[in-house]
């Protein structure tokens, strides 16, 4: 089954197959007008056509056949007015647009691959408002206008996170840095502490380079016993 996106979207090609099917060949869908009867009584509902490449204004009947004859007592004729082919394929254009905006963003973490781009994020870290697309208001409302229906909603599939890829290319972490930590992480665990060297061996450290310009300077490599 495909998700609501996906449903909502086989339901506008259906509905513009069966407008583009009134307007064959290089004909415009057509426009379908009222045209009062001489009793009053009755209301003639006629097709005003025109090929694609001339404009709205040259649309004119295209035969004396009406489209349908109606009673004006609930004025019947108005409503099947309002749904010609030309109105059918505005409001599926329209349609398709709020579609084209409310869809799954193919750029985004695999952890909001499921995501409605259109709902946009929210906060510091840029978290989804609708986490899921089939949870979208603006999707849910369009769907209605389909005629769709809770029984209907709870077949669709639910789009899913993506997989989370493998860590590939150099670590960010550098490798001393690295280092340092594991060796900490090891004296927490095993309760060990590095040695830290002695006053004296400090002093030695920071004086020797000067000491050895000394002649007859031996390096001290022993701490002296008890006197």
């Amino acid at each position: 089954m495909p998700d609501l996106h996906g449903w909502i979207t086989q339901q506008i090609d259906e509905i513009e197959q069966l407008a583009k099917l009134i307007a064959p060949g290089g004909y415009a869908p057509d426009e379908w007008r009222t045209e009062p009867s001489r009793s009053g009584r009755w209301a003639r509902l006629v097709a005003y056509s025109r090929l694609n490449n001339e404009p709205p204004e040259a649309a004119a009947p295209d035969s004396d056949q009406p489209v349908a004859l109606v009673q004006t007592g609930r004025n019947e004729h108005l409503l099947i007015a309002m749904h010609d082919p030309a109105a059918v394929l505005r409001r599926c254009e329209a349609d398709r647009r709020i579609l084209a905006r409310h869809r799954l963003n193919p750029d985004a973490y695999w952890a909001n691959a499921a995501m409605c781009a259109g709902c946009g994020t929210y906060g510091e870290f840029d978290d989804p408002e609708t986490d899921n697309l089939n949870d979208c208001p603006e999707l849910l409302d369009l769907a209605h206008a389909h005629g769709l229906t809770d029984e209907i909603l709870a077949t669709l599939d639910r789009p899913k996170e993506g997989e989370r890829p493998e860590p590939t290319g150099q670590s960010l972490v550098p490798d001393a840095l690295y280092q340092a930590m594991a060796e900490n992480m090891i004296r927490h665990f095993l309760g060990t502490r590095t040695v830290e060297p002695s006053p004296r061996e400090k002093a030695i450290r920071i004086l020797e380079p000067e000491l050895k310009k000394i002649p007859g300077y031996v390096p001290i490599t022993e701490e002296p016993g008890p006197a």
